[in-house]
């Protein structure tokens, strides 16, 4: 007999009905589970035939009499599954979903989560909190669902190096936590426990946390003062939670330092000693340990610094389980997320109805690492890789695969993405020990990835899309594959016979590449030839990318009025550069300029007023200061609301 292995393990968690089916395949009554989150929902239809043939899931709003199909559900043959995710939802709104299968047919309802919850009680952190060396523990602490509690930070928190973390929770739920500035931690700024549920950080500024390397290793790892290595210090670690949420958050400076994969060692007494092919080791913004699901990463400032980068960003535990990283259940959207060494995220590991969007990852080795996918399917769209790169300007591949026969069990979705690479596109990489250790399977639609190397079939670098088992369990088609290298700007694709067929070859036309702006001219070739996707797709012919043609070219994206001319600025001179912000409606006049504390010598930022006015324009001019700093001159700077939204803009400035 066989289970689903989605069932929850807290006792406070809702538990779906166990779903048996027999070897011979006969089934029970086929069942329908909904795990919604604020603009997404995840369904499960267990007890289905074995072999069953299709199935069909539709919804609508409560009130609504416009029934809308969802993608294609997504098949597990090993415990007769079908499963797959509801996406671009509104908050705080009920739906009602209906399902097909055969002659079956399964409805139930949900509810997606409130931006708003109902406070039932307000406390004082400095009050409800046991302090011990500056670090705050808090324990026992427990709304409800209809009566949330809101922790006022009413001052800082500061740990010294003594406490794991400088802020713990566990055996808590139902709390929100607004505007909470840490630092210090002597391996976590923030850590949630495996008893801590439905904890939500808005607005946070979380710094200066984790070891401050002494040393380094033979092989570039960076040492703490007892001769350990520095790995996975987190700004935010969420140890098997669940319904965690951090939104609007910066998240920023950490205290450790992360090795590249080749360079030379320059602390200890290995200084100068070059090193090659080892793994980067350092600190994360997030790092998540088999989450319990419900985990959401929403418009956040996750981005490291030139000189004080992660290893990942946002960082996953146990690949190789399928209860590893955030697992199942989980949304990351609208984050900024830069200055990594390895990968700008893990999603390995499950993979059961992980979505990510919106997003824009930069500044990075590789960009989204898939490999293992042990459960699928997850779902990757809208996202913008580009400007890719670590702190040597060595760049791996924009979207990372593998996990051979041992532990590629599930398929991702990339829908609808940009990706400009200087490294590789979607690649087989590997993970595991498997001969064919680089096997995934995927489906690509409606993605424009655009490479910027000449193809090497030895370092599997210059293709657009290059699996190297050809497997022809994946499916490409209607991407727009270009190159920069190619006198005919044709993309390159090593993939199975037949792939790709419908796929528009060529250099994208964009507003302005060079200063981020990917909106697409109304000329392009690819304008309206992309295929349909239900749930997924904005129009009935949409345009391949990140961007509709008539949409906004704020990135990431973001549900806030403000559009700038540029969002990335390459300084060639000691001349002022500027940029341009629209203002719309914001209903918040409240901004502060935001940067790491690497580009505070050599940058300057200055603005024309210090308050946003609806319906206006601020600008915000840059300029070199003439201070000779002894790493590359780059970064992101933050035009960060009150509210916690922001504009963040890449500086450049060209490498010696």
């Amino acid at each position: 007999m066989k289970t689903p292995f989605h069932i929850r393990l807290s006792a406070s968690i809702i538990v779906c009905t166990l779903c048996f089916v027999a070897q011979h395949g006969s089934a029970h009554n086929p069942t329908l589970r909904l795990v919604p989150t604020f603009e997404s929902c995840s369904y499960y239809i267990c007890g289905v035939a074995a072999g069953s043939d299709g199935c069909s899931v539709s919804y609508v709003s409560e009130g609504d009499t416009c029934r809308v199909d969802a993608y294609t559900p997504y098949f597990d043959s090993s415990i007769n599954e079908w499963r797959g995710s509801i996406v671009r939802l509104r908050a705080n709104t009920k739906y009602h979903v209906r399902a097909i299968i055969g002659r079956d047919t399964l409805s139930a309802s949900f509810t997606t989560w409130t931006d708003q919850p109902h406070v039932g009680k307000t406390l004082q952190l400095s009050r409800i909190g046991k302090q011990k060396n500056g670090a705050v523990i808090l324990d026992g602490i427990h709304g409800t669902p209809d009566a949330w509690i809101r922790i006022v930070c009413d001052r800082p928190v500061h740990a010294d190096a003594s406490a794991e973390a400088a802020l713990l929770i566990d055996n808590c739920s139902y709390l929100l936590l607004d505007k909470l500035t840490v630092t210090g931690g002597r391996l976590h700024a923030v850590k949630t426990g495996k008893h801590a549920s439905d904890i939500r950080f808005s607005n946070c500024d979380i710094s200066h946390w984790g070891r401050t390397p002494v040393s380094q290793d033979s092989i570039g790892r960076y040492l703490d003062e007892e001769g350990r290595q520095i790995n996975n210090d987190a700004g935010l670690c969420i140890f098997r939670s669940h319904n965690i949420v951090l939104e609007r958050s910066y998240i920023h400076d950490p205290n450790g330092k992360t090795n590249t994969w080749n360079g030379v060692v320059e602390l200890g007494d290995y200084a100068g000693k070059n090193y090659v092919f080892s793994h980067p080791q350092g600190p994360n913004a997030v790092y998540v340990m088999q989450a319990e699901g419900g985990v959401v990463i929403r418009y956040n400032d996750l981005v490291g610094s030139q000189t004080h980068r992660y290893n990942d960003p946002i960082e996953a535990w146990q690949n190789k389980d399928e209860y590893g990283g955030f697992a199942y259940d989980a949304d990351i959207y609208g984050n900024m997320i830069a200055f990594g060494q390895d990968d700008a995220i893990e999603l390995d590991g499950g993979q059961c109805n992980v979505r990510m969007f919106d997003n824009r990852m930069e500044q990075v080795y590789c960009g989204v690492s898939t490999a293992p996918n042990r459960r699928g399917p997850s779902y990757i769209f809208n996202n913008l890789i580009w400007n890719m790169g670590n702190s040597l300007g060595q760049t791996g591949n924009a979207i990372k695969n593998g996990g051979g026969t041992t532990y590629t069990a599930g398929r991702q979705y990339l829908f609808h993405n940009t990706i400009v690479h200087a490294g590789g596109g979607m690649a087989g990489v590997g993970y595991g020990k498997d001969p064919n250790r680089e096997l995934f399977v995927a489906t690509l639609r409606n993605n424009i990835i655009l490479s910027l190397r000449a193809d090497n079939s030895s370092e599997r670098k210059g293709y657009c899309i290059n699996d190297p088992h050809e497997n022809p369990a994946c499916d490409f088609d209607y991407d727009y594959l270009g190159s920069v290298c190619n006198l005919s700007s044709r993309g390159s694709v090593r993939a199975y016979e037949g792939a790709e067929q419908h796929a528009v070859y060529g250099r994208p036309a964009f507003t302005n590449m060079q200063q981020a702006v990917f909106t697409l001219d109304r000329r392009d070739k690819h304008i309206a030839k992309g295929e349909y996707l239900p749930g997924f797709s904005s129009t009935q012919h949409p345009t391949a990318g990140a961007f509709e043609i008539g949409a906004s070219s704020l990135t990431p994206q973001r549900p806030v009025d403000l559009e700038a001319d540029k969002y990335c600025v390459t300084m060639v001179d000691d001349r002022e550069y500027r940029i341009t912000v629209r203002v719309g409606q914001t209903g918040c006049e409240k901004y502060t300029i935001r940067m790491a504390e690497d580009m505070q010598p050599w940058l300057d930022v200055t603005t024309g007023t210090q308050r946003l006015a609806d319906n206006s324009e601020l600008t915000v001019t840059l300029k070199k200061k003439p201070a000779d700093v002894p790493y590359w001159r780059n970064g992101v700077v933050f035009i960060r609301l009150d509210n916690g939204y922001s504009i963040p803009i890449t500086v450049n400035t060209p490498l010696l």
